[in-house]
């Protein structure tokens, strides 16, 4: 999986979350790598940044405005994000 795979298109956040302004409306391209830690990636590394890039883009942007205005967490978003891995205990216990 080469860099230009982590390049996704930039997302409309204007569409997503119309109460935005202007200024905010979209959500950065990820494209940017200037210290060069993807190379320092795995496979499965990579391919969980693009998942998690992904759950972002299409189930946090478009609900995360309506939460952050009422000062409230999305807390219907644990149990899926708990199927991406990125969360909970990440130390291996040798017995």
């Amino acid at each position: 999986m080469g860099s230009s795979e982590l390049r996704s298109p930039t997302l409309n956040l204007y569409i997503a979350c119309p109460q935005l302004t202007p200024a905010a409306s979209t959500f950065p391209a990820a494209a940017s790598n200037y210290c060069q830690l993807d190379e320092l990636l795995t496979e499965e590394e990579k391919d969980l940044q693009i998942k998690v890039r992904q759950f972002m883009e299409n189930e946090v942007a478009p609900i995360i405005s309506k939460f952050w205005e009422k000062a409230e967490f999305p807390f219907h978003l644990i149990p899926k994000m708990s199927t991406l891995g990125i969360a909970g205990g990440t130390i291996k216990v040798n017995r």
